[in-house]
């Protein structure tokens, strides 16, 4: 016990001495260290970065693990969802070149609104034409002049809701632009003609026949083409007049033959 006492005591003087050695002296703070800066930035990121806003401007940039980067073009701009619609009008069949043609229409036109058995046939029209003079040598009035047969027509009657009546149709090329008329015998009474939006001419009549309560309805069209459409409907046998009356009226109406007439099948 007597050596740590002593030991403690020599310890104590020679910290008393220390401190008497050293006061004197002035009192020194230990320098202090100057901070590290950040290292900079390695070239290779910012290289990568300015890739990437280049990248922007073609496409995106698609990182791919395990594997080099590899560039996806960007998707062209949305079109508009405004669509123009484009109405075409497709160009109207030719002329029946004959009567067989000429009811095979006729009865899809109709459908199950009427049916018609045909007893004559015969050209739409028939063309006259003159040929030239020869030079120096005056035309010859009363020869005959050549004609052309165009277009078809057929004859018969006419059965629609249990009535039946004749009729006659006919279509031919014509010449385009002209008016329709009716053949009514008093057009400014009988007759009504007007324009349709197609541009085609419509023409429709009424004419009372000789017979008691005889009745012909008429229609007639003439398209932006030139081609006519006739026909003519009545309560008697022939739809001109002649022959017994066989029902108290047309089988069919003035609209139902407009409705025929217009149809985008002829």
């Amino acid at each position: 016990m007597s050596d740590l006492r002593a030991l403690t005591d020599a310890f104590a003087e020679l910290e008393r001495r220390a401190d008497a050695a050293t006061a004197g002296m002035p009192f020194e703070l230990p320098s202090r260290a100057r901070p590290r800066r950040a290292p900079l930035p390695r070239l290779v990121p910012v290289v990568a970065a300015v890739a990437v806003v280049a990248g922007l401007a073609t496409g995106a940039v698609l990182l791919v693990p395990d594997g080099p980067p590899a560039t996806q073009t960007a998707a062209p701009p949305a079109a508009s969802s405004t669509t123009l619609s484009t109405v075409t009008s497709e160009p109207p069949p030719p002329v029946p070149a004959n009567p067989d043609e000429l009811a095979e229409r006729f009865r899809a036109v109709l459908g199950d609104t009427a049916t018609f058995v045909v007893t004559e046939t015969g050209p739409g029209a028939v063309v006259m034409t003159a040929p030239p003079a020869p030079p120096a040598v005056p035309r010859v009035t009363n020869a005959p002049q050549p004609t052309v047969a165009v277009g078809a027509s057929i004859t018969g009657t006419l059965t629609a809701s249990g009535v039946t009546g004749g009729f006659d149709l006919a279509v031919y090329p014509g010449t385009a632009g002209k008016k329709a008329e009716c053949n009514a015998p008093d057009p400014a009474t009988m007759c009504t003609a007007r324009d349709l939006p197609d541009g085609s001419s419509l023409a429709t009549g009424q004419v009372p026949l000789e017979a008691a309560n005889g009745m012909t309805y008429e229609v007639k069209l003439i398209r932006p083409d030139g081609v006519v459409f006739t026909m003519h409907l009545s309560n008697q046998r022939s739809p001109k007049g002649s022959g017994e009356q066989l029902a108290p009226q047309p089988p069919l109406t003035i609209d139902q033959l407009i409705a025929i007439a217009t149809s985008d099948r002829w």
